[in-house]
């Protein structure tokens, strides 16, 4: 049995839990009531969402909040934004744990629940916790989000194909009249034309008006270039590919994502082109002329 004084001691089961556990779990593993009662009031352990404990070390991360999700309610399918950022996706956080379920119930603490229906596959594991898929979560955080974090969320998914307009239009007819139909809808139109942000479609707006042709939008370079990218523009007869940067900043990660990628793509033989929000907007004369000049150019060489 842990002596009290041992305040770095948890109940052995929170190592495959993420670090996660229960008052019922910490009274199993030997500890007494008075026990448990005494590192909460000394905050040795706090609470993480609904019936979780953990230890003041364990930082609060979206696994450990998917393990305190399913320890207080078994039932229940982390979503929305809780599963988003567990998927890795760029939504933000806004401090509770969200988690669909098949019967109402009220709020515990940070753990937040919403009646929504699922099937089987739209819903996969992580560990011991059900969650839902990448493409149902997109859906969820679509029709909620804020139309800045929802375009930022769609200029993420749509160039990794987690979503088609077939499955957008899908979800919208079997649910007519849900909340965030609106900005769905919105979405499966710019999947369907292939432009996932509104600097992307600034982009295609700017090129047709210039009567600039030869170009396609959304193209994947695999099959073309064996490179794993997709080009926001793509003019194949001269292998030119024009990227443009959306208007929220995506961090270092998606910095050096960006970065690694072009070097890919001039490896292959392509000439990369790359504009920001700003280029297109206060620049976009310069951005039009530098297209065309480059294309002409490449032609010339060819």
């Amino acid at each position: 049995m842990p002596r009290l004084i041992d305040t770095a001691w948890v109940p052995p089961v929170a190592r495959g839990q993420r670090g996660v556990f229960t008052r019922r779990q910490a009274l199993a593993a030997g500890l007494s009531t008075d026990q448990v009662r005494h590192r909460l009031e000394r905050r040795v352990w706090h609470r993480v969402a609904g019936a979780a404990l953990a230890s003041v070390a364990t930082p609060l991360s979206a696994e450990a909040d998917a393990y305190a999700a399913w320890l207080t309610w078994p039932d229940a399918v982390l979503a929305l934004t809780s599963a988003a950022r567990l998927h890795g996706m760029p939504v933000p956080d806004d401090g509770q744990v969200h988690v669909l379920v098949p019967t109402p119930r009220r709020p515990r603490g940070r753990l937040r629940s919403h009646e929504h229906r699922w099937v089987g596959d739209e819903v996969s594991s992580y560990g011991d916790v059900p969650v839902t898929r990448p493409a149902r979560t997109v859906l969820d955080c679509l029709a909620v989000l804020p139309e800045r974090d929802g375009d930022r969320l769609l200029a993420w998914a749509g160039p990794r194909r987690l979503l088609t307009a077939d499955l957008v239009d899908a979800w919208l007819a079997a649910r007519p009249g849900y909340r965030g139909n609106a900005r769905l809808a919105r979405a499966a139109d710019r999947l369907r034309r292939g432009v996932y942000s509104e600097a992307e479609e600034l982009l295609h707006e700017l090129l047709r008006a210039a009567g600039i042709t030869g170009w396609a939008a959304d193209v994947d370079l695999a099959p073309v270039l064996g490179v794993a990218a997709v080009a926001d523009v793509w003019f194949g007869a001269v292998r030119l590919v024009v990227e443009v940067d959306g208007r929220v900043a995506h961090g270092p990660d998606r910095f050096q994502r960006d970065r690694t990628r072009q070097n890919l793509l001039v490896g292959a033989g392509c000439t990369v082109l790359r504009y920001t929000w700003e280029d297109l907007t206060r620049r976009s004369a310069e951005v039009v002329e530098g297209i065309r000049r480059m294309v002409a150019h490449l032609a010339r060489r060819q």
